[in-house]
């Protein structure tokens, strides 16, 4: 009896388990969160690119744009 007792138990404890990463997954698809994880790094990638183009269009000997004076 302790044995079928001790089995039930873990089979609830895996069910509660998929219950509560189901809500989590809901929770973290439901916030958008990749999504603007994506953009943001769209965005960085597209800075990045329009940086190198300027540094590549300088022909000074300083090739980095945070070294340039304001």
């Amino acid at each position: 009896m302790d044995l079928f007792g001790a089995l039930i138990a873990l089979i609830l404890c895996f069910i509660v388990f998929l219950i509560v990463a189901a809500v989590i997954r809901y929770a973290i698809d439901s916030s958008k969160t990749s999504k603007r994880l994506e953009d943001l790094i769209k965005e960085v990638h597209y800075l990045r690119t329009e940086i190198k183009k300027q540094n590549n269009n300088k022909q000074g000997d300083n090739k980095y744009i945070i070294d340039e004076k304001v």
